[in-house]
């Protein structure tokens, strides 16, 4: 977009233009910037883990009472369930957690080792037998982190 003022003729007529480069400079540098920027804040939900401590560790050793290993397998598609080492049915599984719970003065203590070929409905469905069968304290096992 020109614009000129004076003769014609064109010689020592001022000619005023709009430089954009500075423009297209700040814009670019302002769009590298949002880009680098927005994947980094999407997703930034600050969430406070737990540690664990010796001190934990020790009262949870001093509780006493039943310890029921259940692992979680899957093969085939179906998910496999180890009470210790003994192969159980679903079925079973209900049965014996509500006879642990009911024959235990104690609180009961279930740890759940899950397979990585486990689905998420696998574990949530044992948690569920758990909390209906009066289980209340239930723990996941799981393998250092091998660096």
């Amino acid at each position: 977009m020109g614009m000129s003022a004076g003769s014609d003729s064109g010689h020592g007529a001022p000619k005023a233009d709009i430089n954009t480069t500075p423009l297209v400079d700040v814009m670019l540098v302002l769009l590298i910037i949002f880009m680098i920027t927005a994947p980094l804040m999407a997703d930034k939900v600050k969430v406070d883990l737990p540690t664990a401590s010796s001190e934990q560790e020790a009262k949870d050793a001093a509780l006493t009472g039943p310890r029921i290993t259940l692992s979680i397998v899957r093969k085939n598609g179906v998910p496999n369930y180890y009470w210790g080492e003994q192969l159980v049915t679903a079925e079973t599984l209900e049965q014996r957690m509500k006879a642990e719970a009911r024959n235990s003065l104690n609180k009961v203590r279930m740890k759940i080792r899950a397979d990585k070929t486990c689905k998420y409905e696998d574990v949530s469905a044992v948690l569920k037998l758990a909390k209906n069968s009066g289980i209340q304290f239930v723990s996941f096992v799981s393998s250092p982190d091998r660096a």
